[in-house]
């Protein structure tokens, strides 16, 4: 999987995008990205509602929440939209939509409003960790350790594709 997310100006922020082939059905990667137990498993624990009208919060490891958002639009196992926000940030825009494509699932994934340069490593790093998941479902948890390893190799990359939109 190459997972390079593309990144492009929108407005007063970039919009972020990433489309990939998950060796999976569209109901398991329906279930690995909407409910709180899967997304537990490969990026952070979650509570609420996952639903349309639902209030959710990503949970950081200093057990407040670090993300705050509520679903907006919702066609399972097809697509939902929900806001994001994050501690000290401004509300942003994220969309996944699933099309089965050969024997896998066809994810994309749009960030929209996104100001900061982290967001491309940050979601590169997670949707890893989903392939992982997805080939062993069984409970684990995020290794914070080796999520900081990965995201500061691919921060440089980005970076650079963000400060060229920038400038």
């Amino acid at each position: 999987m190459s997972m390079d997310g593309a990144i492009s100006r929108a407005g007063e922020g970039f919009l972020l995008e990433f489309d990939e082939v998950y060796p999976t059905d569209p109901d398991d990667l329906w279930e690995a990205v909407t409910t709180a137990d899967r997304l537990g498993r490969w990026m952070a624990p979650y509570r609420g509602d996952l639903r349309l009208g639902g209030r959710w919060e990503a949970i950081g490891s200093d057990g407040e929440p670090w993300c705050v958002g509520e679903v907006t639009a919702c066609d399972p196992p097809r697509s939902f939209e929900t806001t994001w926000h994050a501690r000290e940030e401004q509300p942003t825009l994220l969309r996944v939509e699933l099309h089965p494509e050969g024997d896998g699932t066809r994810l994309r994934l749009r960030h929209e409003g996104v100001r900061s340069i982290y967001y491309g490593a940050g979601w590169h790093t997670y949707l890893e960790l989903l392939v992982r998941h997805l080939g062993d479902p069984a409970p684990s948890i995020v290794d914070g350790e080796a999520w900081d390893r990965r995201f500061a190799e691919l921060s440089g990359a980005y970076e650079e594709r963000f400060r060229a939109l920038r400038a």
